[in-house]
């Protein structure tokens, strides 16, 4: 195997357990739930507490880890960040007992461990990957696609066994793996030759390419696609177990639909975005997925047809939201110079992901005010029409400067 094919499968790999890392948080909040008297209608406000920390602080680490991917390279990032997020895993399963409190506080330190990862794996695949970079950048998302399908299913069995919180050490022990893997494997990121002439613009840094207006459209445009995401999957198994009633397990192998989307979607996200280019393929796939979350928001009946209408509107989501993943991660290096890959990969995933975060609080209050979880939905529609109506922005300004 050469070393393209290897630097794809070592961060693909990575990138799928980052996702079944972060992905268990929804589910352990659902258990925590079903186990623990809460006054009704205040679920809502569990979940911010549990969730919102430390999604933004995944979020939150890709700034410091783009700083460090560029210094010590994305391979000792990724590895420094499976460790952290191992030794937090290993300390939840000994100190869960002392309540949501410890829970929220230990949960932050493992999501900033794995908030390390994207900078890092994305820049040394964009790096990577000079010619059909649209094509690698959707087969890296398929590596975390994978680990976001095998979340839910393993989640919900894990923890719907006797002793439940076996679950952190076994997220702990895949952990350990795949950072021994890192850590021994002797491959180095493709280093990038920089043309003599765009010397003087690597000197810019964050600004070589994205000046000033168009970075701040590219953060509302990922911020509000990072919301829509992170508020969706969150209430996504609470919304299965508290107002349709179904089991935990149920809960998990619909959330693993989303994902099963998501691979088909990855690579046919990848390959729209080399040929038809990042711009259209970002915004048709924006309004596809408000459409899916449109369809999410229509209220449960126990009917054939809404069986049928609520894993379409999954399937949908998640085919969608993922096809465009590629297309944003090209935009991202198609607006950086490779020297600053790292800080400005770093900047759109803290937008991404801990700007996001604040989608679960939009979503938690609407089930505490408006006593349902669909009204969230609502408004996660309207941010993803707001993020395909700034895309165009982000092309016209880029292409005049």
């Amino acid at each position: 195997m050469d070393q393209k094919n290897t630097t794809l499968l070592i961060t693909g790999a990575s990138h799928g357990l980052v996702h079944l890392l972060m992905l268990a948080l929804p589910f352990i909040t659902a258990k925590l739930l079903l186990i623990t008297p809460v006054p009704p209608g205040t679920e809502g406000l569990v979940v911010i507490l549990l969730n919102t920390p430390a999604y933004f602080i995944f979020g939150f680490g890709a700034l410091p880890a783009g700083v460090m991917s560029d210094r010590i390279g994305p391979r000792l990032t990724i590895a420094l960040g499976l460790l952290l997020s191992i030794g937090s895993g290993i300390a939840l399963f000994f100190l869960w007992p002392f309540g949501i409190g410890m829970i929220a506080l230990l949960f932050v330190v493992y999501a900033f461990g794995a908030g390390l990862y994207h900078p890092a794996g994305t820049a040394w695949v964009s790096n990577t990957f000079e010619k059909d970079r649209g094509k690698a950048l959707g087969r890296h998302g398929i590596g975390g696609s994978f680990g976001q399908l095998a979340a839910p299913l393993i989640s919900a069995f894990i923890l719907s066994t006797v002793f439940w919180p076996v679950i952190f050490l076994f997220l702990a022990g895949v952990g350990f793996v795949l950072a021994f893997v890192l850590l021994r494997v002797h491959i180095e990121p493709h280093t990038v030759q920089v043309e003599p002439e765009k010397d003087t613009n690597s000197s810019r840094g964050f600004f070589s390419r994205m000046t000033p207006v168009v970075m701040i459209i590219v953060t509302l445009v990922f911020a509000g696609r990072g919301m829509l995401y992170r508020g969706a999957v969150t209430a996504l198994p609470i919304y299965i177990t508290d107002e349709i009633g179904a089991l935990l397990l149920l809960a998990g192998f619909l959330g693993t639909l989303v994902y099963v989307g998501g691979i088909f979607g990855q690579e046919l996200g990848g390959r729209l975005t080399d040929n038809f280019g990042w711009k259209n393929t970002l915004v048709y796939m924006s309004l596809l997925t408000s459409i899916s979350l449109l369809l999410l928001s229509i209220p449960y009946a126990p009917t054939l047809f809404n069986d049928a209408l609520l894993i379409f509107a999954i399937l949908l989501f998640g085919f969608s939201f993922f096809s465009a993943q590629a297309a944003s991660n090209t935009m991202v290096a198609d607006l950086s110079d490779p020297q600053s890959r790292g800080l400005v990969f770093g900047w759109s995933f803290f937008a991404r992901f801990g700007l996001g975060a604040f989608g679960i609080v939009i979503i938690g209050l609407s089930q505490v005010y408006l006593g349902s979880w669909i009204y969230g939905f609502y408004a996660m529609a309207l941010l993803g029409i707001l993020s395909a109506v700034l895309v165009p922005l982000v092309y016209q300004r880029q292409t005049r400067e």
